[in-house]
This record gives structure tokens, sequence and C-alpha cells, in this order.
């Protein structure tokens, strides 16, 4: 029998988590947008304050890492949206009716240092100029038609207030519990609460089942004429969870850890021994007889601490798939139990 450890569980954690990165595949969604540096003519009947607004400043990206045609559209489109988010301006829309020019120009700008700095993070150089010249006339602009580019869109981690879980896997038996009882398997729930998504911390609650098979240490603490047993244990944890700084929106790493209570159920089978008389269909007899008898003993609660890694990846818009293992022990200490779940799961 090999011996578990929490260095193995958490090697495998970063094991699974390395290749997993390019095994989602990302929806696809269409974008029509003109060539770099391509301005658009302003509406007809527009206001004049509404047409300054609006209008796009030559631009000059250049890749400075050699990225193809096709990456650098998929860049800009990501950068664009991210942007967007964060200004609350979209420059290919009208502003708002009742919105003035100042504070209109006050997001243009906030919009272009988030789309500037999100480009040069992916490896551009981003240069604004001047307006267009009057001079062109706008039906010469309007006579290039716009190009059509299908962009690979991948989706983001959102930060919501709350998000569900479910999760399952394997659970690895350490230390002491190694030597009474077999890994066994586990399932659970729960749900995560971000108090606010300016802050990378949320309060984590888990109820968690697992069953382990008992061993030939474990059938000895009882009666000699046990010939099988298991345990389930059952529970629920407390945890903080912090999520680590990542350079990728689509996926994260995070901590966790807390405390939790717990009771282990245990199922005992032995051969029991009895005399008198017992009667069957046809007949009585009367001697020492041998029967099969089931017994149930359970713990009371008894607390316990848990600390751990995660992996979390976005699959689709609001949802992810998570990966993590962590160290569980379970007072007493003079029996403790000390496990190592591993698990997979969805949050939504």
């Amino acid at each position: 029998m090999i011996r578990k450890s929490l260095g193995r569980g958490s090697l495998l954690l970063l094991a699974m988590s390395v290749p997993a990165f390019t095994t989602v595949p990302a929806l696809a969604q269409y974008m029509s947008t003109p060539p770099p540096g391509q301005t658009s003519p302003p509406q007809r009947g527009t206001a004049p304050a509404q047409r300054s607004s609006a209008r796009t400043d030559s631009l000059t990206i250049t890749a400075k890492n050699g990225q193809p045609e096709k990456q650098q559209w998929a860049d800009r489109y990501e950068c664009h949206k991210w942007a967007k988010d964060q200004s609350g301006f979209d420059p290919t829309q009208r502003p708002p009716e009742g919105v003035t020019t100042e504070e209109t120009n006050s997001r243009r700008d906030q919009y272009r240092r988030a789309f500037t700095a999100c480009l040069e993070g992916r490896g551009y150089t981003v240069q604004y100029g001047q307006p267009p010249s009057p001079a062109v006339p706008p039906a010469a602009a309007a006579a290039v038609p716009a190009r059509s580019h299908w962009v690979r869109s991948e989706p983001e981690l959102t930060t919501r207030p709350i998000q569900g879980q479910v999760q399952g896997g394997y659970t690895g038996a350490v230390g002491h519990s190694d030597n009474l009882l077999d890994d066994g398997t586990n399932v659970g729930f729960g749900f995560t609460w971000f108090p606010t998504a300016s802050l990378p911390v949320g309060l984590r609650v888990d109820g968690s089942y697992s069953s382990f098979r008992g061993r030939d240490a474990f059938l000895n603490q009882f009666a000699p004429n046990v010939y099988h047993a298991w345990q389930d244990i059952y529970g629920a944890d407390v945890d903080l969870q912090l999520d680590l700084a990542h350079a990728s929106p689509r996926s994260k790493l995070y901590l966790v850890g807390g405390a939790g209570w717990y009771r282990e159920r245990t199922t005992l089978r032995e051969i029991v021994y009895e005399t008198g008389t017992f009667c069957g269909f046809y007949t009585c007899d009367t001697g020492t007889f041998a029967f099969r008898a089931t017994d149930h003993e359970t713990s009371p609660w008894r607390s316990s601490w848990n600390a751990g890694l995660g992996w979390e990846m976005a699959f689709a818009d609001g949802g992810s798939v998570f990966l993590e293992a962590r160290y569980r022990q379970i007072n007493p200490r003079n029996a403790r139990t000390q496990l190592v779940p591993i698990n997979v799961g969805l949050r939504f």
C-alpha cells in the first residue's frame, strides 16, 4: 500500500491544473469593426455636441512580438470589451441623451487608458493621434466597407456576491488514519459569499460526506468476530477564500482554510453466537447458534480545521470549473482523523 501525504495531493492539483488551460474550448462571437486607423462618419441628424463626443481619433496599434493579424484582432476586441466595462464608455455607440460633453470626454479618456494598458500588457504599442482632418469628404471614408471578422472570445471569471458550488472526488487517508482506513470518496455542496468586488476575500461554507472501508487494524479495535467495517464522515466547514493575483481574466488560483465540525458513523458487521432454543419452519433445536449482525456507532460532533489550494477556470458566462486539494484534521488529537480530499467541482 502506497503511503499518501499532503505533498502528493498538492502536486496532483498543480499537475492537473497546467493542461486544463488549453482544453476548454472558447466561445465564438461575431464582430464587425473597421480596420485600424479608420474612422466612422458622423450620423446624419446628430447634434453638434453629440457628434463631437462620438468621434474616433486616429489610432495606431503596432505588434511588438510579431503577432499574426488574427491574434491582433482578437486582442483588440478583448481589450475593447474590458475597457468598455471599466469605463462605461463605448466609442462605437452614441452618448446617451442628457450626458454632458465634459462627462463624455472624461469617460473616453478612461476608456483610452484602460484600452492602452490592456494592449500594452499583451505586447503592443498604442498611439493616439489627432482627429481626422475635416477636409476628408465623409463619402470617401464611407466608401471603404467595414471588414467582418470572426473573433474567438473566451469567457471570463465574474465575481458575483453569492456563488453556489457542487463538488466530489477522491479522499486520501493520511497519517494516523492511513493505518486504519482505505482511501475513499466524497461529495459535497456549498456557497461562497464575496462582500465586495474590490476585495479578493470571500466567506465560504461547504458541507461534505465521505465514506471509507476499514482496514484490519480498524477491525481489531472492536470485537474479534467483526469481519467487515466502514466509516462514514459527514459535516461542514466554514472557511475564508483568498483569491491570488492572476494575469488572465479566465482563471485564478486561490487559498482556502478554516474550521469545521464533523461526526463519524461506524458500521460493523460481525458474527455473534447465541445459546437457546430456536425454532424453524418444521422443528425446534436447542444449542448455540451463529448469526450475522450489524451494529452502528456514531461519535459526537467534533471540531476540525482545514487548509488547501484551489484553481478555477471559467468555461461559460457565469459558470466555472474548479480543482482543489485540502488537508483536514478532525479532533481529538490523541485519535485524530487525517484526510486529504481532492475535489473537482462546478460553480454557478
